[in-house]
């Protein structure tokens, strides 16, 4: 396309992919979903995801609290396998797919953006999200998020445009619909709010036989290479995923106002966290909503899948925080600019050049200090030379060292990241919150920065348990259960 050649967007792209390459370091958090996923992409490189399965569901069964499904989607797994047949558990390296399909993401969002915008909105927008420090620093995590991001964008630039109901567009809207629901299972409300609008405009087009005809044909096209891609991947990669559904099990209808209230907040976090940050989110609210009422009947395809969206956020039972809503801030940012646009329109003749010279200024101030604390993110990370931390950091890979040697294979070892423990040591873990729960167990490891998923270290020597210390470090304790 030639739109893509424009040498702005280039540059664009080009400074996002520098400032995420600085960012990246060669270690993770503890937040343990990383440690799944790898395991997953390592079982389809070595052809053993059943094995992956059934180890798995140990370490879910086994542990106090739903730490995940047994197996997440195999899309993003399947993503991450190049990375690891070349270099293994190298967490920069496996960090490179989600930030290619970043760069992909913003590719989708100036398709989106050049048809509704001029070209310097569009530009600016992409460049909000090409410098934004919430998802430039996101990079650091092994995480379906941004891969997410860039299929369920992909399907809406696919969804809105005039020729979705060409046999060729809708077999590639259903193929993409249907990489988003590999990658992760809410993916199915792409298909689902796609349906609602066709839906729709079989209603308004109702006595028009011709067009009618076209749209169901596309729908059905568009199940069908869904379908196919489904029955394809369902017969290669083992099941899994089922306990997704096991969590509706903790929902509770009082949690939904103040899950509203949370999600509603963290619109802001696309711009910061400080007082002035909020500020100017509740000022920039008011646009979206005035630009969510000026472009209602024409953005169908968007409303309907951010209504799906929030509705499946606020029943689910648990607190999904920023991530969850990555999806919905190229939507909210896209009707805040038209808001803008409006009341810029409603400003008398001579003086609309000064309400867009005052919007683009506005928007290239907050790109600038995007850019500019994204720079210093890079720029303290290659000062300190890519660190890894917490589950990659030394302290953490000498512990892994001993309990790989000296301990036998069989071993069960009680950790409050199980996932990790068993990615990197090969043995099967579970976490324990109790004292009884520990029994089930071959040894402790206590991380003495933990203050939570795991019996507290000053409260271990208290369980009534026979232990015998056999690894310390000022990181961790490794315990063996005397039996």
């Amino acid at each position: 396309m030639r739109a893509l050649r424009d040498p702005l967007l280039i540059v664009i792209i080009v400074l996002s992919l520098v400032l995420g390459l600085a960012v990246l370091n060669r270690g993770h958090d503890w937040g343990d979903d990383f440690a799944s996923y790898i395991m997953q992409a390592k079982s389809i490189w070595t052809g053993t995801t059943q094995e992956f399965v059934d180890h798995n569901r140990f370490t879910v069964e086994e542990s106090s609290i739903l730490l995940g499904p047994i197996a997440y989607p195999w899309g993003y797994p399947l993503i991450l396998v190049p990375a690891y047949a070349v270099k293994g558990l190298s967490a920069l390296a496996l960090k490179l797919p989600g930030l290619a399909l970043f760069l992909g993401f913003l590719v989708c969002l100036f398709l989106i953006a050049k048809d509704r915008l001029t070209r310097t909105e569009s530009l600016l927008i992409v460049s909000l999200f090409a410098f934004n420090p919430l998802l430039v620093d996101f990079h650091n995590q092994i995480i379906s998020d941004i891969p997410f991001l860039f299929f369920s964008t992909l399907s809406l630039w696919l969804m809105i445009r005039d020729s979705r109901h060409e046999t060729r567009d809708a077999l590639v809207l259903g193929t993409v619909i249907a990489c988003a629901f590999f990658i992760r299972t809410q993916g199915i409300l792409l298909l689902a709010s796609y349906g609602v609008v066709e839906l729709f405009h079989l209603w308004k087009n109702r006595t028009n036989r011709e067009t009618v005809k076209k749209t169901i044909w596309s729908f059905l096209l568009v199940c069908t290479s869904f379908g196919l891609l489904w029955l394809v991947y369902a017969l290669v990669f083992p099941g899994g995923g089922e306990t997704y559904f096991d969590q509706y099990k903790d929902f509770q209808i009082g949690r939904v106002s103040g899950f509203a209230s949370g999600y509603f907040r963290m619109f802001g976090e696309f711009f910061g966290k400080t007082n002035t940050w909020k500020n100017i989110y509740y000022g920039l609210f008011i646009f979206f909503l005035i630009g969510l009422w000026v472009r209602r009947k024409k953005e169908t395809v968007f409303i309907v899948f951010a209504v799906v969206w929030m509705l499946l956020l606020l029943t689910w039972p648990a607190w999904q925080g920023p991530r969850f809503i990555f999806p919905l801030l190229p939507i909210f940012i896209y009707f805040v600019f038209h808001g803008m646009k409006y009341l810029i329109q409603k400003i008398p003749d001579k003086n609309q050049v000064w309400g867009q010279r005052a919007f683009t200024g506005f928007w290239i101030v907050i790109i600038g200090i995007f850019l500019f604390q994204s720079g210093v993110y890079g720029y303290e990370n290659l000062k300190q030379d890519r660190e890894p931390s917490s589950a990659f950091d030394h302290y953490s890979m000498d512990m892994y060292e001993f309990i790989r040697e000296n301990t036998p294979p069989q071993s069960i070892i009680v950790f409050f990241k199980p996932r990790a423990m068993r990615l990197f040591t090969d043995r099967d873990a579970y976490m324990a919150l109790t004292c009884g729960e520990l029994t089930r167990g071959d040894y402790v490891v206590i991380n003495k920065l933990a203050e939570n998923s795991q019996v507290p270290e000053d409260e271990v020597d208290e369980c009534g348990i026979p232990l015998r210390d056999v690894f310390e470090s000022r990181r961790f304790l490794v315990y063996k259960i005397l039996k």
